[in-house]
């Protein structure tokens, strides 16, 4: 392994193989590599769940949108292609079976949910 260092000398990059931008080669049992390594680490787990959070997020948004948009007719749901249809026929079942199992409700179907006070 090699690194880069910034001017102020603290480790901003690892890679595999030595280049003019990574020519040092790396202690990987010194505490310095080994923390930075596990900064870069936690950083790709925040980052991908972030990802994850966000795609599903867009999801519900991407669902919204088609429905509006066939619901004004400018496209039917027929034009999508049919692996897109059957994605959405099985997503909205699996929302109306969570929603007639939900008695508390998301804010999102707060008025299609039976509520028990």
């Amino acid at each position: 392994m090699y690194i880069k260092r910034n001017s102020s000398g603290k480790i901003i990059g690892v890679s595999e193989t030595q280049s003019d931008a990574f020519p040092e080669v790396a202690n990987e049992r010194s505490e310095e590599f080994l923390n930075y390594v596990k900064c870069e680490a936690c950083k790709a787990t925040v980052t991908a769940s972030a990802l994850q959070t966000t795609d599903t997020e867009l999801v519900r948004v991407l669902e919204d949108v088609i429905d509006l948009l066939t619901q004004k007719g400018l496209i039917q749901f027929t034009d999508l292609p049919k692996a897109a249809q059957q994605k959405l026929l099985t997503r909205q079942t699996l929302r109306e079976n969570h929603r007639s199992l939900n008695l508390i409700g998301d804010d999102d179907d707060e008025e299609n949910t039976l509520r028990f006070l």
